[in-house]
Parts: C-alpha cells; sequence; structure tokens
C-alpha cells in the first residue's frame, strides 16, 4: 500500500466514525426525545414548588401474598401547610396504609404502575390534607 492510498483509508474511516457518532446523536436528540422545552421546564418548576414532608416508613402485604416496604415523603404548598400536616400524621399514615394494602404487587412493579400509585396517593391524602400535597415521592421501594 501507497502513502497515498493510507490517507485516504484514515481518512475514509475518521469521516466515517465521525458521521456515525453524528448520526446517532443527533437521532437520540431530534427522533427519540422524552421531552420537550416545556415538559422540561414544568418538570423543574413543580420540584421546587414547596418544603417536603417526610411521612415514614411503611411495610404492608400487598394481595395477594407479597408484601410491600417503601419510605414515602410528600411536598406540601408552604410552610404553613407543612406546620399544620405534621399534626395530622396519623391521618396521613392511617390514608397510606389504606391505599397501598389494597394494592397487589402488579401495582408497584412498573414505573407506570408507579405513577398510578403516586396520582391516587396524592388524591388520598388531600382529602386528609385539604389540597396541601403536591406530590408524593418514594424514597425506596421494596416488594417481593
Amino acid at each position: 500500500m501507497n502513502r497515498k492510498s493510507l490517507v485516504i483509508t484514515i481518512v475514509a474511516v475518521l469521516l466515517s466514525l465521525g458521521l456515525g457518532v453524528g448520526g446517532t446523536l443527533g437521532t437520540q436528540k431530534y427522533i427519540f426525545k422524552t421531552f420537550d422545552d416545556s415538559e422540561k421546564s414544568h418538570v423543574k418548576s413543580s420540584r421546587k414548588s414547596g418544603p417536603l414532608l417526610p411521612i415514614g416508613e411503611f411495610t404492608v402485604n400487598l394481595q395477594g401474598g407479597s408484601f410491600l416496604k417503601t419510605n414515602i415523603t410528600v411536598q406540601v404548598i408552604d410552610e404553613k401547610a407543612e406546620v399544620s400536616l405534621k399534626e395530622e400524621d396519623a391521618f396521613l399514615k392511617d390514608r397510606v396504609n389504606t391505599v397501598l394494602s389494597n394494592k397487589s404487587l402488579n401495582d408497584v412493579q412498573t414505573p407506570a404502575a408507579r405513577e398510578r400509585l403516586r396520582e391516587e396517593l396524592v388524591n388520598q391524602l388531600n382529602e386528609v390534607a385539604d389540597d396541601n400535597i403536591t406530590d408524593v415521592l418514594f424514597i425506596s421501594m421494596v416488594y417481593q
């Protein structure tokens, strides 16, 4: 192989690698994107909207003989609501236990199922908390 063909081969390989990497990154960014900019700003803004109030650790028997152990924290709208909800801690824990013990293993295994559980907990807890809870966070979750 002479020097000219060696240089052409090296340039072709580098160009192919560059196009491959660029194409992959472009595809991931523009075709397989998961959030648009408006959804990203909504997620960022909802994360910082209020103080976090730890509710506690829960261990419940699920329907069908499985069990769930989870640690839950809720996000509240402001500090006044946080103080108020600390006083109603027992009612919140009772509502969480009621919701969780009526679930099956399928209701907690997948990310979509956990998202439905999160929404249900927000709705159920807000019945006790006068709509002062904005989100439910699963700090840990173990099921068997």
